[in-house]
């Protein structure tokens, strides 16, 4: 027991990318990663949404809130009717997530070593 309280505090002080996560986060509701597909081919309306998914109004607003907040999603209102709300996908917070997922995922610095409990170092 005491090793594995050990490995969580260790696991505590690894760094967290905020701007990696907030996003990752959103995206792992199945829902909102059907939002985002939706968005990657054209703007919305949210009742085009809510008809797509079969959703609420309601439910698919807190959902656009949740990708809102990640910076994967933009709104606007309809100039003339301001009771229509257009989501459509933000670039910037795209692109900013995918240029952080292949630094993640970058495996050129990986060391080839095969990892051997035998080696000396951290104890297993």
């Amino acid at each position: 027991m005491a090793g594995r309280v050990l490995q969580c505090q260790r696991e505590a002080h690894l760094p967290v990318d905020d701007g990696l996560w907030l996003p990752l986060s959103a995206l792992a509701d199945p829902v909102r990663l059907r939002i985002v597909t939706l968005l990657v081919e054209r703007e919305q309306c949210v009742c085009q949404l809510t008809e797509a998914l079969g959703l609420s109004q309601g439910t698919v607003s807190h959902h656009m809130g949740v990708l809102k907040r990640a910076g994967l999603v933009r709104d606007r209102r309809d100039p003339d009717d301001a009771r229509w709300v257009y989501y459509s996908l933000d670039e910037e917070g795209a692109c900013n997530l995918r240029a952080r997922l292949a630094d993640l995922l970058d495996t050129s610095h990986m060391d080839p070593t095969p990892a051997s409990c035998r080696l000396p170092g951290p104890k297993c």
